[in-house]
């Protein structure tokens, strides 16, 4: 009898994050670029949650810098990764440092305009949790190799409903897995009815104001958000 065997997904490379995949209705989804950034940063205000590219990854993101250790990663490997950031950490403000680990990922259209744009970032709340809880900073840093947040997902208008934003979240989930991420999260205003939607796209939605555990990843404390709010997470598979 023959033996079937389960194709694997070639890993990432920094290239093909840069240069993208070929996404729903025509678009292609690649890493954001500098000439991005305005219609990025104006479509992610459309979302009704008040949401915009933070001014420091706003800056990092027009000079080119931002994600710069999660390429290396891609090109080198986890221990690559690591090794990146601890440059960065200790050699620029947190603020800036924390830039090099975020993703910013665009659809864009076949005018190549951005048409779709998430954002994950490092986990600012957990980092401050942990600081609290009596982490060094340096170890709190530390926490945005293994934990990120989306920071911002949206998708224009005239695009919607071609599962753009899905797949938005699957190459974000994708690059963070390949880097050794433990755990991606966010939240919405529960207004938004946004519960489907992240549930098929693979992740747990929690009740408004109803707090995790983040004992996988061994942080003695508790995540969560206010009541008008609910949360979304997504663990690596345990193996």
């Amino acid at each position: 009898m023959s033996k079937h065997t389960t194709k694997k997904t070639p890993p990432l490379s920094a290239d093909r994050l840069r240069a993208g995949w070929q996404g729903p209705a025509g678009t292609r989804i690649r890493l954001a670029r500098p000439k991005d950034v305005e219609a990025a940063d104006a479509l992610m205000a459309t979302t009704g949650d008040g949401m915009a590219f933070m001014p420091v990854l706003r800056a990092a993101l027009e000079d080119g810098s931002a994600a710069s250790t999660m390429l290396a990663g891609l090109g080198g490997g986890t221990t690559a990764y690591h090794d990146a950031a601890s440059i960065a950490f200790t050699g620029q403000p947190m603020n800036e440092a924390l830039t090099t680990v975020s993703l910013t990922l665009v659809a864009t259209n076949e005018q190549d305009r951005v048409v779709g744009v998430l954002s994950a970032t490092a986990p600012g709340t957990v980092i401050d949790l942990a600081v609290k809880s009596g982490y060094t900073l340096p170890q709190a840093m530390a926490q945005s190799l293994f934990i990120a947040k989306i920071h911002g997902l949206a998708v224009a208008e005239p695009a919607r409903g071609q599962g753009i934003a899905a797949t938005l979240l699957k190459r974000t989930w994708q690059v963070y897995q390949q880097l050794g991420y433990y755990l991606l999260y966010g939240s919405y205003e529960t207004d938004r009815d946004l519960a489907a939607f992240y549930t098929r796209c693979g992740y747990t939605v929690h009740a408004p104001g109803q707090s995790f555990p983040l004992d996988r990843v061994a942080l003695p404390f508790m995540l969560g958000a206010g009541d008008d709010q609910c949360m979304f997470t997504r663990w690596r598979p345990r193996r």
